[in-house]
């Protein structure tokens, strides 16, 4: 029988941390799913803790190690495997409410029969291990229904969110990963499947976060810098998808700053002067941050 959810988590040496999932897993009050964990190259006993949670778990688990590749590469790779209607990326330093896929399966059952062919699936709300709110909520500039992650983008939405997405929406809609680079912006796949689809937006607190020093939250930029080619693809999507003045020049600019983080410009860029200056500005102070970061 189809499992309702894949969870899957992109894992790479958190073994220290990853019983937070599946701690929450454990206690989920909902209980049609399964729990999918790419190991992307880790070099800690991650492989010997999930087969301790396997002689435990009440719920189908899939392990599967790779040679490091990248986070969105995993997230392309588990779309392959998973069994579930819907694809709930679960990240392995993070853990959730009991109650959260009983939410998600509540909140799906709510929509009109008749309508749930035009959603993509249900974002809901983060928070800090202090209960602190990361980011903004959705009521303050959207409505719950009715609306795409195009809008959520124009819009403006600040903060992370937590994505539960339909699998086969999802895998027409991947990353477009430019090998051999590692990092492409999550919004990416999302903003994708909001030209076409709406998204519900949850005004719920389901996922709790504590952003690790070494995480992608916390370097996001060094990420960015180090794959400019797929960083490119995803700002030429955004500016299609900007339907306003301000998340034009946002995506104008980041295309100007990373195409000069680019060491091979195999790609041409149409802006003008102005925006390359801008850009280039921008592309100095990360470099600036990226060196003082090293302590160089």
């Amino acid at each position: 029988m189809q499992p309702l959810f894949t969870v899957f988590t992109p894992t790479y040496n958190r073994a220290s941390l990853i019983h937070r999932v599946f701690d929450s897993l454990m206690n989920q009050s909902h209980k049609s799913f399964e729990w999918l964990i790419i190991d992307d190259g880790s070099s800690d006993n991650t492989k010997a803790i999930i087969e301790e949670f396997s002689t435990k778990a009440s719920f189908p688990i899939q392990y599967i190690w790779q040679e490091n590749q990248g986070k969105v590469a995993a997230i392309n790779r588990a779309l392959d495997l998973a069994s579930g209607f819907f694809f709930l990326v679960f990240d392995s330093d993070d853990w959730c409410v009991s109650n959260a896929l009983q939410i998600f399966a509540d909140e799906w059952e709510k929509l009109p029969e008749a309508e749930r062919n035009i959603y993509t699936g249900i974002s809901c709300l983060k928070a800090l291990p202090t209960g602190e709110l990361v980011g903004e909520r959705y009521s303050d500039r959207l409505p719950k229904y009715g609306s795409s992650y195009v809008e959520r983008f124009n819009r403006h939405v600040r903060g992370d969110k937590w994505e539960l997405i339909r699998t086969d929406l999802h895998r027409i809609n991947r990353y477009d990963l430019v090998a051999p680079e590692r990092y492409m912006a999550p919004e990416y796949a999302w903003l994708r499947m909001g030209l076409d689809y709406r998204t519900v937006f949850l005004d719920e607190i389901l996922s709790i976060v504590e952003y690790q020093a070494d995480g992608i939250s916390r370097n996001n930029v060094r990420h960015r810098a180090k794959s400019p080619l797929s960083a490119m693809k995803f700002y030429r999507l955004a500016l299609l998808c900007a339907g306003n003045w301000r998340m034009k020049i946002r995506s104008k600019v980041n295309l100007a700053r990373f195409y000069f983080h680019a060491t091979k410009k195999s790609t041409t860029l149409d802006l003008c002067s102005g925006w390359l200056i801008v850009g280039f500005l921008f592309y100095l102070r990360d470099c600036f941050g990226m060196r003082n970061k090293k302590g160089i």
